[in-house]
């Protein structure tokens, strides 16, 4: 007699970075499970809050509502993180923890987990907020 798993929640990524107040943060991500695509099916929802080291305060909250979370690629399982540099030097220089997780039917799986240090950037563009957004360099 044998007991397997015959099923469980999306493996959970660790993933940390580094980003600036005077910039756009852009970040994508993939869903697999034992390296499977899933792919994201219409209505599953994303959410992902940033929660400051040492105070325990909350910096911003990102959502497949507010925009900051984006579905990149519906059937290859890819996700992303969108936020705006008007939003970004809005939030204090520091390190962050976050996570991100998933509202799939009546289930609630972590995605994502890791931390964020946020630098002070330093050159700011006057107007820059009004721009199109091409990024040219993308972190990996």
């Amino acid at each position: 007699m044998e007991t397997i798993i015959s099923a469980k929640p999306p493996d959970v990524l660790v993933d940390n970075f580094t980003v600036a107040t005077n910039e756009d943060w852009v970040r994508e991500w993939q869903i697999k499970n034992d390296g499977v695509i899933v792919p994201i099916q219409s209505g599953w929802r994303l959410y992902m809050q940033l929660q400051r080291m040492q105070s325990g305060d909350l910096g911003v909250t990102c959502s497949t509502d507010n925009g900051r979370l984006v579905v990149v690629d519906q059937g290859a399982g890819k996700f992303g993180l969108r936020l705006k540099q008007a939003d970004a030097a809005q939030i204090s220089p520091a390190g962050y923890h976050y996570d991100i997780v998933l509202v799939a039917g009546d289930g609630i799986y972590r995605l994502v987990t890791g931390t964020i240090t946020v630098d002070q950037g330093i050159t700011n563009i006057p107007g820059q907020e009004k721009w199109t957004h091409y990024p040219l360099i993308l972190r990996p």
